[in-house]
């Protein structure tokens, strides 16, 4: 399977790209394989429509939306994409509705989906949330949940979810990749990796079947991370022998660095308009 990948949200653009692109802290890829337009995530809130027009991609032509997980910076674009398209199936997680909140200075602020289930259900959205990975496609198919088992990754502190007012502190179990079967061999893409990319990549073997794995884009949620955590977390992204790593968004300036002294050549870095075709 060919498959050509998009990027029409990321935090940056290109030196290069058209000076009417626009960067936002968020993500959205456009994956088109065959007569297939699959939208991973969505940015935060007027990138994607912006860009799409820009990159002369249309957005009502989109028939699967997958979400990596619930916060704003992934699912806002819903709000633009729903005024010119409602007819495409979501895939996601059932915790990516949760109330989800940030907690910093001792104060909680939103950071959950700014679209609710009942709106998208209104409009007429096809709904299928799973836990266990689910195929989309032949070739196509999410991670469904995430097991924590390495013991160098965690799900970052300050996350939290409303629970009957009540403040508990959120595991990110909605959190996912998608797994694309292509000619090259399996690439995963990634949201946020906030479960860690290693535990992610462990799982997408084991339940691909495939040995190796090919390529990953997306964010690494690596901009916290440094010292030996980093370097850890390297020495074991080094056993996967990945042909490329096209990443951005919260992988952080440090790792990226990090990843280009160790990967070299094989790390690009993601901005607004890149087009990859596997």
């Amino acid at each position: 399977m060919t498959v050509k990948i998009t990027t029409l949200v990321e935090n940056t653009v290109g030196i290069g790209g058209s000076r009417e692109l626009i960067g936002e802290h968020g993500l959205a890829f456009l994956i088109e394989t065959g007569a297939q337009r699959i939208l991973f995530d969505t940015g935060q809130y007027l990138a994607l429509q912006n860009n799409a027009r820009i990159l002369g991609i249309d957005l009502a032509a989109i028939d699967t939306v997958v979400l990596s997980h619930g916060h704003y910076d992934h699912t806002g674009g819903l709000r633009h994409l729903l005024a010119c398209n409602s007819h495409f199936s979501l895939y996601a997680h059932p915790d990516v509705f949760a109330s989800k909140l940030i907690k910093r200075n001792n104060q909680y602020r939103q950071v959950g989906m700014p679209v609710g289930k009942e709106t998208l259900v209104q409009k007429g959205v096809t709904l299928r949330l799973h836990t266990a990975p689910a195929q989309i496609a032949p070739h196509i198919l999410t991670t469904g949940e995430i097991p924590l088992e390495s013991n160098f990754e965690s799900v970052a502190q300050g996350f939290f979810v409303d629970k009957d007012g009540y403040q508990v502190r959120d595991t990110l179990a909605d959190d996912q990749a998608l797994i694309l079967k292509t000619g090259k061999g399996p690439v995963v893409v990634l949201g946020c990796s906030h479960r860690g990319v290693i535990n992610t990549l462990n799982h997408v073997k084991k339940i691909s079947g495939e040995e190796k794995i090919y390529a990953l884009m997306g964010g690494l949620h690596l901009f916290k991370t440094t010292g030996e955590n980093l370097d850890t977390i390297l020495q074991h992204l080094q056993r996967f022998d990945l042909e490329k790593m096209v990443v951005g968004h919260c992988t952080g300036s440090h790792a990226i660095q990090a990843l280009h002294t160790r990967f070299e050549n094989k790390v690009v870095i993601n901005t607004v308009g890149h087009t990859i075709t596997f």
